[in-house]
């Protein structure tokens, strides 16, 4: 993936949110320019300042939502995007948007007229076969919203058996935001 695109990062709230980093370094070096949000469930799997230095800039949280300048970050974050990829995407963030809510940064980011958006889910396979999550990735998909995986394998809990919900891999990711840049 070469050229500058402005790629707009989500990170919800999952364990895999810790490859973000690394999926944001690869971004970079492909010479885009990112801008990050993560909410506030994906902060307590992989802190602000790791993902700060891996973006190189400060990150969007709810506490920078709104601040006294008067800018409204939701907005002006959606008008710069070329793409926004949610990596790791949860069912919850998902839902969130398929269904109109927009009560956090990123939601409300994505629905103030992002111009195209690449979801990367990651969790459970029950979650990911759930009939609700099944459901709200029709009708993302439906309004032109990308996907990459999830993947089958040996999930973060090593209590579960391989299945459809890993996180794909940082490579798919990227080859998957190369092509939602060339068409979009």
């Amino acid at each position: 993936m070469t050229g500058s695109s402005n790629v707009l990062v989500g990170i919800t709230g999952g364990i895999a949110a810790y490859k973000a980093p690394g999926v944001i370094r690869r971004l970079r070096e492909a010479g885009h320019e990112i801008e990050t949000i993560a909410t506030e469930a994906a902060l307590r799997f992989i802190p602000e300042e790791t993902l700060a230095i891996a973006t190189g800039k400060p990150i969007h949280t709810a506490g920078t939502w709104w601040d006294q300048s008067g800018r409204i970050e939701h907005v002006s974050l959606a008008r710069w995007a070329d793409l926004v990829l949610v990596s790791p995407a949860t069912a919850d963030a998902m839902a969130r948007v398929s269904i109109g809510l927009g009560d956090d940064l990123l939601s409300a980011t994505i629905m103030a007229g992002a111009k195209r958006v690449l979801w990367a889910p990651a969790m459970n396979p029950e979650m990911w076969r759930n009939p609700a999550t099944v459901r709200n990735v029709e009708t993302l998909k439906g309004w032109g919203h990308l996907f990459v995986g999830p993947a089958e394998g040996v999930m973060a809990s090593s209590e579960e058996e391989p299945g459809v919900g890993r996180l794909a891999e940082e490579a798919d990711i990227i080859a998957a935001a190369a092509d939602a840049l060339r068409s979009g």
